[in-house]
């Protein structure tokens, strides 16, 4: 058995509103699911920001509450990893300047596993999809030949949080769409929709790989963590402490936690 460790994984919307504390709990549970032995998790939502991040607007609101949780954790109780719980894996580059641990986006780690899966990929979405945003991210970790399309699902991310009814008849339409796409690997892209556990008979179903975002970041973590590795400090150097100004006040405070 290794070493034990805490594995913060911070939701990136306040779902005590959303969901409620008892949501919050059954995503803890299904991380434990799915943790090595003597992995602890502990899970955290920001106290604002949007139900659910569906554009580069919700993603830029939510991240200086997102950064204030994660430093908080990391300042309480010393969490060995931090994954930030979204697909559009949001302030992930803040974090890691932050950070002297592994941090893991999600989405980054689904789309790096599909593509030892199969040779194309495409991204299921809740919603109707933005497929621009997406290429943007593909684009952005290096993978655009290997990415076929986005397609969105028709429910949005509250929908998919409270388990709206039909969600496997939705998912699995579109994924068909999405293999006639000419994918031969398939990504949720949606942290809702990954916790709602329905990987295996999707899989079953299409009888194609199907990569589960929430399982892929915490295995993702575990391994950096296995091999003692965070990331490069030549990509992500430690930010200088500086004061942030205040208009209003004229006071400076820092940006040291």
């Amino acid at each position: 058995m290794g070493q034990p460790h805490t594995i913060l994984y911070q939701l990136v919307a306040p779902m005590e509103v959303t969901a409620g504390p008892e949501e919050i709990e059954r995503r803890r549970a299904f991380l434990e699911r799915y943790a090595a032995a003597g992995t602890a998790i502990e899970v955290r939502s920001v106290a604002r920001g949007t139900a659910g991040i569906e554009c580069h607007y919700d993603a830029a609101l939510v991240v200086p509450y997102l950064l204030e949780s994660i430093e908080a954790a990391r300042t309480r109780n010393s969490a060995d990893a931090v994954i930030v719980g979204c697909f559009s894996d949001p302030g992930l580059d803040a974090v890691r300047e932050r950070l002297p641990v592994p941090v893991v986006g999600p989405g980054e780690a689904a789309m790096a596993l599909a593509i030892q899966l199969g040779d194309r990929f495409s991204v299921i979405s809740p919603g109707s999809a933005n497929p621009a945003r997406i290429r943007a991210r593909v684009r952005h970790i290096g993978l655009t030949e290997r990415y076929v399309s986005c397609r969105g699902m028709g429910l949005r991310v509250p929908d998919l949080a409270s388990r709206a009814p039909g969600a496997l008849e939705r998912i699995e339409a579109t994924a068909i769409a999405c293999l006639e796409d000419g994918a031969d690997v398939l990504v949720l892209g949606c942290m809702s929709m990954a916790f709602l556990g329905l990987t295996d008979e999707l899989q079953a179903r299409l009888g194609v790989p199907v990569v589960n975002p929430v399982v892929a970041g915490l295995k993702t973590a575990e391994a950096m963590l296995s091999h003692r590795i965070t990331p490069s400090r030549r990509t992500w150097p430690q930010p200088p402490d500086k004061p942030l100004l205040d208009r209003a006040t004229r006071r400076q405070t820092t940006t040291t936690p």
